[in-house]
């Protein structure tokens, strides 16, 4: 964790709080854009998902958030990021 956070020029000596917000659909689809709504009124600092559809609901909640996209399938052809090289916006893979 320390060396992720030095990155954001914290020093592994400096005590940091992280706050994991977590949610989950449960299996429920339709539920993805009312927990993405739910972060982002938390004002959370990062969004990251795992499929893609968790990515668009992401994307349709804030242009605002960073949303990390892990395990989401083909981006550009969805319409998430303009390419994998230079995604845009504030979506990244």
């Amino acid at each position: 964790m320390s060396i992720g956070l030095a990155g954001s020029g914290l020093r592994a000596q400096e005590r940091v709080r992280v706050w994991l917000e977590y949610r989950s659909p449960q299996g429920k689809s339709k539920r993805l854009h009312t927990l993405a709504v739910e972060l982002v009124r938390l004002k959370v600092d990062v969004i990251v998902t795992i499929t893609s559809r968790a990515a668009i609901a992401a994307k349709k909640a804030t242009t605002t958030i960073p949303v990390v996209m892990g395990g989401a399938s083909r981006p550009v052809k969805r319409g998430l990021v303009a390419s994998l090289a230079r995604p845009g916006g504030n979506l990244q893979e």
